[in-house]
């Protein structure tokens, strides 16, 4: 079935492929927002009066995704407003509770954008939250790639199929070629790495000798 030209099983094939994309995808979001990076500082409370949960699949991978009707109230100017925070920052055990977050606008404290962005102070240092992302980043993304065009790639004809990765990799003629010589080539250098040996060993006999003679 899975080699069928037949087109609704062709389309299959192309959104089975998207959905593995997609599952390494939100795989990756949530291995990072696991880990989420502390800020230094806060500089506001917030009192959470409702919350509800866009989970169990949303940008943060898979999972609970809270967001919280907040009241918030800056420390330095005393300024009270009510907000949505997301992200998980304040989650419904902080309903009616005061908590301490940290807030600014997109782009800085006292940036041109009027979009607010609201931070927890729980999580983890900036060194560990970088070094999780960048390897998430490095593992997920090629599986990405390599998965979206694999599922194209699906969406083509057997035969179509096989020109394709004809092109990228050879016609099986051409594979077996490459083959034998990367076998010849490894036979050489094992046969080079052997004779190498055999004269090492036989210098070390000779000078063996030499001393035994005297």
């Amino acid at each position: 079935m899975w080699k069928s030209d037949n087109p609704i099983l062709r389309i299959l094939r192309v959104l089975i492929g998207f959905g593995i994309v997609a599952l390494i995808a939100l795989t990756a979001l949530t291995i990072i927002f696991t880990f989420p990076e502390k800020t230094p500082a806060t500089n506001a409370t917030a009192v959470a009066k409702s919350c509800e949960d866009y989970g169990p699949v949303s940008r943060r991978g898979f999972g609970h995704h809270w967001a919280c009707t907040t009241e918030i109230r800056d420390d330095e100017t005393g300024e009270v407003w009510t907000d949505v925070v997301d992200m998980n920052v304040l989650s419904p055990e902080s309903i009616g509770k005061q908590e301490r977050i940290t807030w600014g606008y997109s782009g800085g404290r006292t940036g041109k954008s009027d979009n607010r962005v609201y931070r927890s102070p729980d999580g983890y240092s900036e060194g560990v939250n970088l070094t999780v992302t960048i390897l998430i980043g490095f593992a997920a993304i090629p599986m990405i790639l390599w998965y979206f065009a694999k599922a194209v790639v699906w969406g083509f004809s057997q035969e179509e199929q096989r020109k394709f990765w004809e092109k990228i990799n050879g016609t099986p003629e051409e594979q077996a070629a490459k083959k034998q010589k990367e076998d010849e080539e490894k036979a050489r250098r094992q046969a080079s790495r052997q004779r190498d040996a055999e004269i090492r060993e036989a210098r070390r006999r000779a000078k063996e000798q030499g001393k035994a003679d005297r």
